[in-house]
């Protein structure tokens, strides 16, 4: 069977997937306290609802919407609101945040189908789908109502399910489609019934998980759905990367995959918009990834959202070295944790663990003009031109001349470069130069 793949650069990291083999379990005791942030999507940050002091049950609305990017925020468990806190970078976006007392004599009241809910109308499953607050679950957190809506409004023909999961490390999708495969496809139901010019659809996994291939073949004819095996190329789980791999479409730059009449929508994010339509259940929990060679057991674990990082260590038997580096996300694109006070949002889909004495102790070399950069790069960019631009200071005029906001961070360049230097970092720090001083 010939594999799909996107047709420019990209590279082959180690996939390094040990947890892959490990069943998804819920947490065995809930943690004491939940700090939950109001910014755990792109976009204006939630409008609080609660002071200090307040009662709230679990799934009840703590954070409303505030504006059209934005997205409802509902509590994880019921308790008492402790104190209102800011939740700092990089979980919480510096929003105010709510620190819950949990209860843990009220129970977790179970969520369960409700009858009829594909009789409902395009219009009442967007309203079900923003009510439950649900957002890209990939890492975007862009909110899903938006994204569905939008692809409605612009007619598209091809829904793309995002199956690859082409990170090292992270296997949470992966446990999602073995334990989760009926529901995802009632996900998909529900989906096509919101946007009715859908004509096609298509997952996409990579090679690399052929158990969850056979899964969800086994089903997929049943509802009008190609599974699509892709040959193993990271950054394939990337909307544009995926949409060239499994369609042939390209995305032109500064365009939306809606303006080739493509939706993506991640695995994860499928399960929450069955559960939010069918279960009527806000987005409280998420299956995270916990791995590396500094966690002393590896699990993929249900964790609901506002729980610290610390409580998740203990669950999986505590660390075992001494220099830790925390990562929220993959090794390629994840964003460094500088401590477990930190507490997991809707965008948190894996967090590593890893001892930075066994890590390269790479030193930085000047530039060999080698182009290797630029031929990973899955987007043409030049990498090496806007790092120097981005270190440099050089006028935004120059760096928008290199089209540096179109670069995604995927970390292709960094991984690939023989002398070291961390040019996605200096394109992140040009990136942020331009949104401070613009």
């Amino acid at each position: 069977m010939k594999l799909g793949k996107f047709r420019f650069g990209g590279i082959h990291p180690n996939d390094s997937k040990n947890s892959a083999e490990i069943s998804s379990s819920k947490l065995s005791n809930p943690p004491k306290t939940v700090l939950i942030s109001m910014a755990q999507h792109l976009g204006a940050p939630a409008n609080l609802l609660k002071n200090k002091g307040d009662e709230v049950k679990r799934g009840e609305l703590i954070g409303e919407a505030n504006g059209f990017i934005s997205g409802n925020v509902s509590s994880s468990f019921s308790g008492k609101v402790a104190s209102i806190d800011i939740a700092p970078p990089p979980l919480g976006r510096g929003a105010n945040a709510v620190l819950i007392n949990v209860d843990v004599s009220d129970g977790l009241p179970e969520y369960l189908e409700v009858p009829n809910y594909m009789s409902l109308s395009s219009e009442e499953i967007l309203g079900k789908i923003f009510k439950a607050g649900v957002v890209g679950m990939g890492g975007a957190t862009f909110p899903t109502n938006v994204k569905v809506s939008g692809a409605s409004k612009s007619n598209c023909d091809t829904l793309i399910i995002n199956g690859v999961e082409c990170e090292p490390y992270i296997t949470s999708d992966y446990r999602l489609m073995l334990e989760y495969t009926e529901e995802l496809f009632k996900g998909i139901e529900i989906i096509r019934k919101a946007i009715p010019s859908i004509k096609r659809t298509v997952v996409g996994i990579e090679n690399n998980k052929p158990i969850a291939i056979q899964e969800m073949s086994k089903i997929a004819s049943q509802y009008n759905v190609e599974v699509m095996p892709l040959r193993l190329q990271y950054p394939q789980g990337a909307e544009k990367m995926l949409i060239d791999a499994t369609t042939g479409r390209v995305v032109p730059v500064s365009k939306l995959p809606s303006d080739v009449g493509v939706i993506v929508v991640n695995i994860a994010t499928l399960y929450a918009i069955y559960e939010a339509v069918a279960k009527d259940k806000p987005l409280i929990e998420r299956l995270v990834t916990v791995s590396g060679d500094a966690i002393k057991e590896e699990k993929n674990v249900w964790v609901p959202l506002g729980t610290p990082l610390s409580h998740i260590v203990e669950e999986c038997g505590g660390i075992n070295a001494e220099n830790v580096l925390v990562l929220s996300g993959g090794p390629m694109m994840g964003a460094s944790v500088p401590n477990l006070d930190q507490a997991v949002n809707k965008g948190v889909n894996s967090l590593l663990f890893l001892d930075k004495d066994k890590m390269a102790k790479d030193v930085e070399h000047p530039c060999i003009k080698c182009g290797r950069c630029g031929s990973v790069c899955p987007l043409k960019l030049d990498p090496t031109g806007i790092a120097h631009a981005s270190k440099a200071l050089l006028p935004a005029e120059k760096l928008h001349s290199l089209d540096i906001m179109t670069c995604f961070e995927c970390g292709c360049c960094s991984y690939i470069c023989p002398s070291k230097i961390p040019l996605a970092q200096w394109i992140r720090f040009g990136k942020d130069s331009l949104r401070r001083y613009s």
